[in-house]
């Protein structure tokens, strides 16, 4: 399996805010804007366009991650294996969000990670996506600061997953494996998460992080 880990981190290494505004802008996210090469500075740097078209490819970097992960999992010779099919794609999201962090191919300096975790998410356990996509569009709709809603859902990731992963396995059916392990492999990316977003808690400390609007009032604040 170290060799699906690598490549995951070497998929997350793809940096589509990078790649994206380089080509069809012809310009580097991360000399623009807050220096992030995320897709928060590509909407407020480029526009709703180059956004869009940086969605669909982190979409895609999921997609490979995880049902490339299931597909080669599913190989006669992981018979016997001892974790569940979840806490692998679990672990390949971890290796893929820090190459996305610190990828090998853009001198290790690349985005915050979240919309490529959220996209697992969403591919590996739906129903905490559920609950942490609430959660953040709550603390985005009341703060108007992205970085509250994506630290909010970092927190709330692992909390959401140990408790309906237990009220599943309790009450519903559910045949999770391992709880404590997927808990354990989340914590790193909730760290990962505060380190990237060091900036982004100092400036809402001092009051100068820009609050976000979908629809832009001539400039976000």
């Amino acid at each position: 399996m170290l060799a699906v880990f690598a490549a995951s981190y070497l998929v997350g290494s793809l940096n589509s805010a990078i790649i994206v505004t380089y080509l069809l802008k012809r310009k580097d996210i991360r000399e623009y804007g807050s220096f992030n090469a995320g897709l928060t500075n590509v909407y407020r740097c480029f526009g709703a366009f180059t956004a869009a078209v940086t969605l669909v490819m982190d979409f895609m970097k999921g997609v490979v991650v995880v049902f490339g992960t299931k597909a080669v999992y599913s190989l006669a010779i992981f018979d016997g294996f001892p974790l569940d099919t979840l806490s692998v794609c679990m672990m390949s999201t971890l290796f893929a969000v820090l190459g996305h962090c610190f990828p090998v191919f853009y001198r290790f300096k690349g985005g915050k990670g979240i919309l490529l975790a959220a996209v697992c998410m969403l591919l590996t356990d739906p129903v905490v996506f559920l609950c942490v996509a609430v959660m953040f569009a709550i603390m985005v709709a009341t703060t108007k600061y992205i970085s509250v809603g994506s630290l909010s859902a970092c927190i709330s990731y692992p909390i959401f997953t140990l408790i309906w992963q237990s009220v599943s396995n309790a009450f519903l059916g559910g045949s999770y494996e391992n709880i404590g392990l997927h808990v354990l492999i989340i914590l790193p990316m909730f760290l990962l998460c505060y380190l990237r977003h060091f900036s982004n808690i100092r400036h809402l400390w001092s009051g100068e992080e820009k609050k976000f609007y979908l629809h832009k009032k001539g400039e976000n604040e």
